[in-house]
């Protein structure tokens, strides 16, 4: 069991504050007041934890962290945050830091940061191959990697600070220190990009692309209806359920959710017809062709609405799997866009819902988003949009001719 820090509180302090530690500039700089590091334990100048503390290692602490919330993580987050973990333990080792608590400091990850900045983007090439990195860069010019990268990579570490802190086992969470204005953090950079989206002509060609009478082309159909007219996540759909489908209150329900919500979004008309045409033919040409021919197996029907058509087992669709057929089907139906994925179809349906008059609020309910804050960087005006309401507006102010 790890050692935990006093959580004893001062005379004349209320629980859960700490005092306000005076900083006092001398001729050499931070005073005896500031925090001091023992001889020989600093690198590159940077100051150690503090004397009271314990110095312990970072692994089994990161190890402790992930067992305590790694139960409510997503498989895909747990595989991040053991990466970004790993990330900065090999980049500490590398620059002979200690891989300990006392490297939990703003000027160490400050540096840390510059030093991500500084490395080469991956694109182009599939991002989980051993060499794709070497295969980028053969691919196209270098290009580092964006703020918003870097801020990815840094928010784990900066969940462990907070646990830390938490915990009593670090004085100062490093990440506040530049909080003053957040927007400028360094340790948590952030840039404005524009999102990818797609048009109503990307969507045509997708649709286009799913033409045909065989078990696949009734599922990828069924799929791109269900994510053009509901705007729902890969997984989401992907992982959709037999009776996730209310026919009669024409309504699908999305229990797997981002942030463990569950969604009712209605079903559309044309999705309906969709789902029955690939319940009807396709579904059942899918289930047979797995191991399991049987169909008063017991088991033999895990319930999973899309199958995948490669498995031996019936099982759902991967969510590259997904994503590959998305962009296949695109490009089959005359689409230019190199990726087509189904966080573009989500940003190009909340977009047009936006520019065709649904209301912000009632756009951020139906993408399932806790703020609108969020639905405004998925739902762009366009400039056409703006323009024909801008002239409206002028010709009811009498500022134009109508």
């Amino acid at each position: 069991m790890i050692a935990r820090a006093s959580t004893a509180v001062e005379p004349g302090l209320s629980p859960g504050r700490r005092p306000l530690r005076r900083k006092r500039l001398g001729a050499q700089g931070w005073t005896a007041s500031a925090r001091k590091a023992p001889p020989g334990a600093t690198t590159f100048g940077r100051p150690s934890a503090p004397d009271h503390l314990p110095r312990l290692a970072l692994r089994p602490l990161i190890a402790e962290y992930t067992a305590t919330f790694g139960s409510a993580w997503a498989l895909v987050t747990r595989r991040k945050h053991r990466d970004d973990f790993a990330r900065f333990i090999d980049w500490l080792e590398a620059h002979g830091l200690p891989a300990t608590m006392g490297s939990l400091d703003f000027r160490t990850l400050a540096d840390y940061v510059a030093d991500l900045r500084s490395r080469p983007k991956v694109s182009g090439v599939w991002r989980g191959a051993p060499n794709a990195r070497a295969r980028s860069l053969r691919v196209g010019p270098v290009q580092t990697l964006s703020a918003n990268s870097v801020n990815a990579y840094m928010r784990p570490l900066r969940s462990l600070a907070i646990w830390l802190v938490d915990e009593g086992l670090l004085a100062v969470n490093p990440f506040r220190r530049s909080r003053r204005r957040a927007s400028l953090n360094p340790l948590l950079p952030t840039e404005e990009t524009p999102t990818k989206s797609a048009t109503l002509d990307d969507l045509r060609a997708l649709e286009r692309g799913c033409a045909g009478d065989q078990p696949l082309d009734l599922r990828d159909r069924a799929i791109v209806s269900i994510l053009v007219t509901t705007a729902a996540r890969n997984s989401s759909v992907r992982l959709l359920r037999d009776g996730d489908v209310d026919f009669e209150r024409a309504v699908i329900r999305f229990r797997r959710a981002k942030g463990g919500k569950t969604l009712e979004v209605a079903l559309q008309p044309g999705t309906a017809t969709a789902l029955l045409a690939y319940l009807q033919r396709g579904r059942p040409a899918l289930l047979g062709t797995s191991r399991r021919e049987r169909r008063d197996e017991p088991g033999a029907d895990p319930g999973w609405l899309f199958l995948s058509g490669r498995a031996a087992e019936p099982r759902p669709l991967t969510m590259n799997a997904l994503s590959l057929m998305l962009t296949r089907r695109y490009h089959a139906g005359g689409g230019s866009l190199r990726c087509f994925g189904s966080h573009r179809i989500r940003h190009a349906t909340a977009t047009l819902l936006v520019n065709n008059g649904m209301p912000l609020e009632e756009v951020s309910r139906y993408l399932g988003h806790s703020s609108t804050m969020t639905t405004r960087r998925y739902a762009r005006q366009t400039p056409e949009a703006l323009g024909e309401r801008a002239a409206a507006a002028l010709t009811r102010a009498g500022l134009m001719a109508s």
